[in-house]
């Protein structure tokens, strides 16, 4: 998943999870209180207390407005309302789910039942309370009957709900008699679980999706400037992968990754320049190993020659035939000059461009050396598998140092190339029977310290051993890593 959509459904998330957990706090915060005994009657008791003042009237004749007693109870347990729009007696919401209430009825001063509703409440007109209402209800309903206007006294939380009375008072503050209803509503802690269940389910559906709705698209919007930046930043990096440092990532932003931009182009630049003296130091290296080997071999090889093609000079008029001879050495020691520039002229080829692979490279190399030198060569290979072109590229200038010092020193008649990928390393060695030298007495030249500053570059090392008349042995070690060792070659 990419990081753009990881982000999107991470604020997708926490927007819905941060919503609900609202929702079930405010939930808990109302549990805690609906669980109160008193809390819902304090809440009805003085709504229905200033509404009854207009039921009065009804209780008061003699008899009582039965009829319209009736339909402002049927009114309120239909709707939740009491009253009727039209009638005589106002209407007040009492935001009271009309599920919840369960029955109500008016009681008279005798008391007595005087209406009822709806049909199959406890009690039905006519009866008397004590006959019909459960022992709870009676005890409120006897208080508002006896001019109780305390709402904590007035209900009483059973098992089977929210018992209440409200006495209703004339204009003279006289009880002329009671609303008594019962609510069904979770007033215990083991009611509440499944009421809020109930409640919870259905909003947060929707509320969910809304959530995710907003999340997704304040998300999206977010992480497309963030995922923006980092690819500017991926590409920048892409490019100085590449060895192009002229690439900058503009990104003028404070944050973060603002200064991440900032220090990234800071080693940019420092990468680029470090290359450019890393190119200039191979550029005088090389510079160097060239005077040097045309010091050793071209330069003496030409004087050389130069001193032959003199004395023939001199020779020619009273000694033809010793002339002929000087020539002769003279024409030998420019073959050998040529051959000797020919062989630079092969090791200046950059050989990562030729895109062989290291073994196919020294493969064709020590052919060619082979022809030249007129030294015979056995190149063997072993466990073969990739290397980076670093690698391959300090490998292959390690044996052109080593056969030049075999050409030039060693007077041998035969050499052996051996390549080999063992436990974690690539080994290379080569070993010739030539004259040998002494390593203590003999000051290592410039083709050796080459050699053993490449491998050193590499992590490796790089001995040499060598005994007068028995030849000499160049062993060199690389460690590899992983990475290392999954290069193409």
């Amino acid at each position: 998943m990419r990081l753009r959509w990881k982000l999107t459904l991470s604020y997708t998330l926490v927007t819905a999870g941060a919503i609900l957990l609202v929702e079930i706090i405010l939930l808990g915060a109302a549990v805690f209180l609906l669980t109160r005994a008193d809390t819902l009657s304090r809440f009805l008791i003085p709504v229905l207390s200033e509404a009854l003042t207009d039921v009065a009237p009804a209780l008061e004749t003699q008899p009582p407005d039965t009829e319209g007693l009736q339909t402002w109870l049927d009114e309120m347990v239909r709707t939740g309302k009491i009253g009727s729009k039209g009638g005589a007696l106002s209407q007040v919401d009492l935001n009271l789910d009309p599920a919840s209430l369960a029955w109500a009825l008016f009681l008279d001063t005798e008391p007595r039942v005087v209406a009822a509703s709806p049909e199959d409440s406890p009690c039905q007109a006519g009866q008397q309370p004590a006959d019909c209402l459960p022992s709870s209800a009676l005890a409120v309903a006897q208080k508002a009957l006896g001019g109780e206007r305390r709402s904590d006294q007035l209900a009483v939380s059973t098992d089977q709900g929210l018992y209440a009375a409200v006495p209703v008072q004339n204009t003279h503050g006289q009880t002329v008699g009671a609303l008594v209803f019962s609510v069904v509503w979770p007033t215990t802690l083991q009611q509440w679980p499944r009421a809020v269940v109930g409640t919870l389910l259905p909003s947060a559906g929707v509320i969910t999706l809304f959530a995710a709705l907003i999340g997704t698209l304040f998300g999206y919007l977010t992480a497309r400037s963030l995922t923006r930046r980092l690819t500017t930043l991926s590409q920048a990096a892409d490019a100085w992968s590449q060895g192009d440092f002229s690439v900058s990532v503009r990104d003028t932003s404070r944050d973060e990754l603002g200064q991440l931009a900032q220090r990234l182009n800071q080693m940019a630049e420092q990468l680029e320049n470090l290359m450019q003296t890393r190119q200039e130091l191979a550029t005088l290296e090389e510079r160097n190993r060239l005077a040097r080997d045309l010091h050793d071999s071209v330069k003496q090889q030409v004087f050389a020659a130069g001193m032959q093609i003199a004395a023939a000079r001199q020779r020619l008029p009273q000694q033809p035939q010793q002339a002929r001879e000087a020539l002769t050495q003279a024409e030998n020691l420019v073959r050998q000059a040529q051959g000797e520039l020919t062989a630079l002229i092969r090791e200046l080829r950059p050989v990562a461009l030729e895109g062989k692979g290291l073994v196919a490279a020294l493969r064709e190399y020590l052919q060619g050396w082979q022809q030249q030198t007129g030294i015979a060569v056995d190149f063997q290979v072993q466990n073969q598998r990739g290397l980076p072109l670093a690698v391959e590229q300090a490998l292959f200038r390690m044996v052109q140092e080593a056969l030049a010092n075999v050409a030039r020193h060693s007077r041998a008649q035969h050499v052996t190339v051996f390549l080999g990928w063992e436990a974690g390393q690539v080994r290379l060695e080569v070993r010739d029977d030539g004259q040998g030298f002494d390593p203590q007495k003999v000051t290592r030249g410039l083709g050796l310290t080459s050699i053993a500053e490449r491998a050193r570059a590499l992590g490796g090392e790089c001995a040499v051993e060598s005994q007068p008349g028995h030849g000499t042995r160049l062993d060199v070690r690389i460690p590899l890593t992983r990475k290392a060792e999954g290069g193409q070659s």
